[in-house]
């Protein structure tokens, strides 16, 4: 499980499996995450495309790499438990959810 500091620039490397094995996502894809509540009632950061040039990425072994911005983690008021949501539409739409943990940070804030 991985942990977010709010107020904090974040990576999150998150490998997607199908039928527990990895895939190749396409270059051409649309991937997109967000971090919702553990109920999936409330968007807590709001989608942001994920990127094949993200460092880390690699996309060939279905490793993707999310980042939020110190902005958009700063803002964040609720903070456990959370789920990372993960879509990517290769000429269709899957959704992964990964737990995530939310910790308030407190320096600069």
């Amino acid at each position: 499980m991985s942990t977010i500091v709010t107020g904090d620039d974040v990576s999150l490397p998150v490998t997607l499996k199908k039928d527990g094995a990895t895939f190749i996502i396409n270059g051409g894809a649309t991937v997109k995450a967000s971090l919702v509540s553990e109920n999936k009632d409330t968007v807590l950061i709001a989608p942001v495309t994920v990127l094949e040039a993200n460092p880390g990425s690699d996309w060939a072994n279905s490793l993707v790499v999310v980042q939020f911005t110190s902005i958009e983690t700063g803002a964040l008021t609720a903070y456990n438990p959370s789920l990372l949501e993960i879509q990517v539409d290769d000429s269709g739409k899957l959704t992964w959810f990964a737990s995530i943990n939310v910790d308030r940070g407190t320096i600069d804030q």
